[in-house]
């Protein structure tokens, strides 16, 4: 990267050239292209959403304007990019929950004669078929769908029973209800999570309320860790293995909602700390990081804030009050946490900055806001962050055209809008917007023609032009420099002079050494 200054002269911006590295191929975002995959609907938004690979291809729903929203298979062209199968052949089938389990694609959908109910696929139009109609008289809705143990598990209605919890091998005969957990009603089993050999879910008997619950497939081993609340209702939530054991936030009907650990016995299942004793701390986003486990929690003073566990009452404190005083910074409450070279990232709330992007290495001092993208306003926050490439990837906006495509590196300086203010609306990444990496690749949702919302992708090539770079030694000179730079190479190279925005301002070869002119740019910073 160099620097033109306002005399025209040139300084090094940074200097990465490390002798055998191509000072190119040092900043990747000279190799960084997004493109239409395909413009699934023409005349509208087909807004891809649900991505999930299976199968060296991946899946998700769409609607191209004429049949509705189906389900949809791309291997990342154009023309590998198409409709599977019009399940729905006079409305939307709305596929949804994709899970892959034991070799098959499973998810839920209507057909528009049977309701809602459980679909597999095999990638074929004919191996796209509806498993069971588990609730012949309306729709079982089956969602929740999660795979363990070699089978499907997931929660259904039957119409008979409510909704309890269900597993399939992915025939009609094995499908079937495990238990009715509540032979009065519903026991709406939610977040099915494997532990230690088992699924561990929420759900509510009818008479204890919802509590932890936990099965091996079986009727008989499927029942009650514990009844944390015994005069209601514990609402047990973010199930999440840490260090040999289940935690969790449960409200034992006392101390409100506060941080549980369970080892899957009764008497192991038990409260770490009472982090707010006047209230609910309401303990969320569970992430590991560096050992420990850290959390957004409030303890009824500093607001909700970031917190870290190593599973101990001593051990469970306070990282940073972010947002001074009672008002909530919000760490990681909405888009989770982020692990990236040694630390963890979020999205958090400061009076002063809004919602902007925030490091930690797990210690108040290193605990400090990245960068402020939108500087003087409240911003909406950092969105779907994704790792990708040794990036993180994020839906952010900085107050010129809404929601766009960003990425960083963890500092200030490599942290970059991936597409310039071209797009004709605003908000070119917007709700439906999510991200999928598939063959060193990420897609995405977005409208950047005005067109509508369709399928992108993005791609970096650094890496394998920085494993190219490493066979071609070469140096530039002058080093600060003004008007032309020298350029020496062992053996015939590419180049190619861009600005910050990606256009392309010149390329040229050097066989050995050639000088380049540099007299007619303006003054700024290009790569």
């Amino acid at each position: 990267m160099v620097l033109f200054n306002n005399k025209n002269k040139i300084m090094k911006k940074n200097l990465l050239l490390l002798g055998a590295i191509s000072l190119f191929a040092i900043n990747s975002s000279a190799q960084i292209t997004i493109d239409l995959v395909k413009d699934i609907n023409p005349t509208a938004s087909s807004y891809p959403e649900s991505f999930t690979e299976y199968n060296g291809k991946f899946y998700f729903t769409a609607s191209d304007g004429t049949n509705g929203y189906e389900l949809w298979v791309s291997d990342g062209t154009e023309a590998g990019t198409q409709m599977l199968k019009d399940i729905h052949t006079t409305g939307n089938s709305s596929p949804q929950d994709f899970t892959v389990c034991n070799g098959k694609l499973f998810f839920s959908a209507t057909d528009g004669t049977n309701g809602y109910e459980l679909w597999v696929t095999n990638g074929t139009a004919e191996g796209t078929q509806m498993i069971k109609d588990i609730n012949s008289t309306g729709s079982s809705i089956p969602n929740n769908l999660t795979e363990y143990n070699g089978k499907l598990y997931f929660r259904a209605n039957d119409g008979t029973n409510g909704t309890e919890v269900w597993v399939s091998n992915g025939t009609p005969e094995g499908t079937q209800m495990i238990k009715d957990i509540n032979t009065a009603g519903s026991s709406f089993p939610r977040n099915f999570t494997e532990y230690d050999g088992k699924l561990y879910f929420i759900a509510t008997d009818g008479t204890n309320g919802y509590e932890l619950w936990v099965t091996n497939g079986t009727t008989g081993g499927t029942n009650m860790v514990k009844d944390i609340n015994i005069t209601g209702s514990s609402s047990p939530e973010y199930l999440t293995e840490y260090n040999g054991k289940l935690y969790f936030r449960a409200d034992d009907g006392t101390n409100g909602a506060e941080l549980w650990v369970s080892n899957g016995t009764p008497e192991g299942t038990q409260m770490i700390k009472d982090i707010n004793v006047t209230g609910n701390s309401y303990p969320s986003q569970f992430t590991e990081y560096d050992g420990k486990l850290y959390f957004s929690a409030n303890n009824g003073t500093d607001g909700n804030e970031l917190w870290v566990t190593n599973g101990t009452t001593a051990g469970t404190h306070l990282v940073k009050d972010i947002n001074p005083g009672a008002s909530d910074s919000d760490a990681g409450s909405y888009s989770g946490f982020v692990s990236l070279n040694g630390k963890l990232y979020f999205e958090a709330f400061h009076d002063d900055y809004g919602w902007e992007l925030w490091e930690t290495d797990g210690t108040s001092e290193g605990t400090k806001i990245v960068i402020d993208l939108n500087p003087g306003t409240n911003g909406q926050g950092i969105i779907y962050p994704t790792l990708y490439n040794g990036e993180i990837y994020f839906i952010a906006e900085d107050n010129t055209n809404g929601f766009e495509l960003w990425s960083t590196n963890g500092t200030a300086a490599g942290t970059h809008k991936r597409m310039p203010d071209i797009a004709p609306n605003s908000d070119p990444l917007g709700e439906f917007s999510r991200f999928l990496v598939f063959n060193d690749a990420l897609y995405f949702g977005a409208n950047y023609t005005g067109v509508g919302q369709e399928l992108y992708v993005l791609k970096d090539a650094s890496v394998s032009i920085i494993e190219q770079a490493n066979l071609v030694k070469f140096d530039i000179f002058p080093n600060p420099s003004y008007d032309k730079v020298t350029i020496t190479t062992e053996k015939n190279t590419s180049f190619t002079l861009l600005d910050l925005t990606g256009k392309v301002l010149k390329t040229f070869d050097v066989n050995q050494q050639g000088e380049i002119s540099i007299s007619e740019l303006a003054s700024g910073i290009y790569l």
